[in-house]
């Protein structure tokens, strides 16, 4: 029974290949992992490209860099592919196989632990499985679907750890946390939460050690490594160029509401920038329809935006010097004015970043994954010649443009994330957290932190979107049927001894002699 369920002794892929559930549902659901790709691929014969991203990605790939604009793990991927083959239907196919295999690794541990009703779980394999934007994001030539496989793996691998924690577990989350921290700035929360996991774990204390230290050789001695390669090719000191432009960006969408800070009252060194601003904001001020209205890339991309204006003027007698370092030369001064504002401005910032994020990331929007090629028929050439083809040209069998389905997700979200919230409370209220084994109580306390340590990280850093919230969606839907369903037969059925040992796990008489 779900949430009672003390965890089997036997291994768990000797569990896996034993059980004759566990064997069903894995044929079941290759065939169906299979058969939904190959549908897929007969509508989407060619992958889907987002400018800039994807050119960003490819074009690094192809020179080796160790520095980009973006996040160079999923370039440094791309690099390793194609020491393989250079088919872009075998690199979908890897992504989306290695999506669904993290998902299905997820799915099996959560049974492990949890043995939620066989057919609650199976409902729940299909619903996530049959998801459609799996495909639609390992259709992607970008970072989304290897980075929500990695943080898949790195949830389902926490998991593990907070139960059944081994020196060699910790030391392949390590791993994958450097992977994940490679791939996308998003991770950059998660080695506190694995940290903090390993710390209350019930193993020694040699073991706590060798964990924490693995994770932050690692990480260090990647991010002294970008920063040595940052000062080498730009001249600059920093981790990420993107992280400088995504801070003063962001703060603009608070100081757009702001009465005009006197350009003498700021320090010297953000005068010629809030000047710009300053203009920028008066000529956009009395307009109808503003660009900024929507959080979104308003600022960060526009080219008539201050920040692309300032940085344009400053190299505009230098037409040799590469992309990357005019981003990286201006970087950490957006990211220093970024922060002078937000605290000049808290509560603006608040009020028009923060709180528009915050609605957005339970109603997340489409936006690039709302079409195909961003409506072109055409690519890059640096992706025709990465992939080999002959022309430029690319199409799709579905004859639209436009991925509806995308849109269904926006309301499904809203619909999700409010049910887990209201359902969690619901739980606790129904003293269902309390009367948890350990085990069940461990997996919902660490689900909760992720799921909030999540929502936090990206409302205050990014603008929001459907393609950055998979990962937590995919997750909060399973936990979502895990908690409903008790809920739901306690409603039904509140004299039922069946559903109330189900719900209530453990008696008044058991919590006290436990206590």
């Amino acid at each position: 029974m779900l949430f009672q369920y003390h965890i089997p002794d036997i291994l768990f892929k000797k569990w896996l290949q034993e059980d004759r559930e566990n064997r069903f549902l894995l044929i079941v659901s290759i065939n169906v992992i299979v058969a939904q790709f190959l549908v897929f691929k007969f509508l989407y014969p060619y992958p889907n490209f987002m400018p800039p991203d994807s050119n960003s990605y490819v074009d690094a790939a192809y020179n080796n860099q160790f520095i980009n604009l973006w996040p160079i793990g999923y370039s440094k991927f791309l690099r390793l592919f194609s020491c393989f083959t250079s088919s872009h239907v075998a690199l979908v196919w890897f992504q989306y196989m290695l999506l669904e295999g993290c998902l299905l690794h997820f799915l099996f541990s959560i049974r492990y632990f949890l043995d939620p009703e066989k057919w609650l779980f199976r409902i729940v394999m299909a619903i996530s499985i049959l998801n459609p934007l799996l495909p639609h994001i390992s259709n992607y030539v970008s970072s989304d679907s290897l980075f929500t496989a990695l943080s898949l793996l790195w949830f389902t691998q926490l998991l593990w750890i907070i139960n059944r924690p081994s020196s060699k577990l910790m030391l392949w989350h390590a791993v994958i946390l450097l992977l994940a921290f490679t791939v996308r700035y998003t991770a950059v929360f998660y080695p506190c939460i694995s940290v903090a996991a390993i710390l209350i774990t019930n193993t020694g204390l040699r073991n706590k050690l060798a964990g924490i230290a693995g994770i932050l050789l690692l990480l260090v001695s990647f991010i002294v490594c970008t920063v040595w390669y940052y000062h080498k090719e730009t001249g600059t000191l920093q981790y990420s160029a993107f992280g400088g432009w995504l801070v003063g960006s962001s703060a603009l969408y608070g100081y757009a509401y702001a009465n005009p800070d006197p350009v003498e009252d700021v320090p010297d060194r953000f005068r010629a920038l809030h000047q710009l601003v300053n203009n920028h904001m008066d000529s956009i001020r009395h307009l109808q329809l503003r660009p900024d209205a929507e959080v979104g890339i308003y600022y960060f991309w526009d080219w008539k935006a201050p920040l692309m204006v300032y940085m344009n003027n400053e190299w505009s007698k230098d037409t040799t010097t590469g992309v990357l370092k005019r981003w990286a030369s201006v970087s950490t001064l957006y990211a220093d004015y970024g922060r002078y504002l937000i605290s000049r401005h808290p509560w603006l910032f608040l009020q028009h970043y923060v709180w528009p994020n915050f609605i957005k990331y339970y109603a997340p929007p489409p936006k690039f994954m709302g079409g195909y090629n961003m409506g072109s028929e055409n690519v890059a050439t640096v992706i025709a010649n990465w992939f080999q083809w002959k022309d430029t040209k690319i199409h799709t069998r579905y004859g639209n443009k436009e991925i509806h389905i995308t849109k269904v997700f926006t309301i499904l979200s809203a619909i999700v994330n409010l049910l887990f919230i209201v359902c969690f409370i619901g739980f606790i209220w129904l003293d269902g957290i309390r009367r948890c084994e350990p085990t069940s109580r461990r997996v919902l306390y660490w689900t909760l932190i992720v799921w909030i340590g999540n929502m936090v990280f990206s409302v205050v850093s990014a603008p929001i979107e459907l393609r950055y919230q998979l990962f937590p969606l995919m997750i909060t839907t399973v936990f979502l049927c895990l908690i409903l369903y008790p809920i739901v037969m306690a409603g039904i059925y509140p004299q039922n001894a069946k559903w109330n040992t189900y719900f209530n796990l453990r008696t008044e008489h058991e919590l006290t002699q436990v206590n």
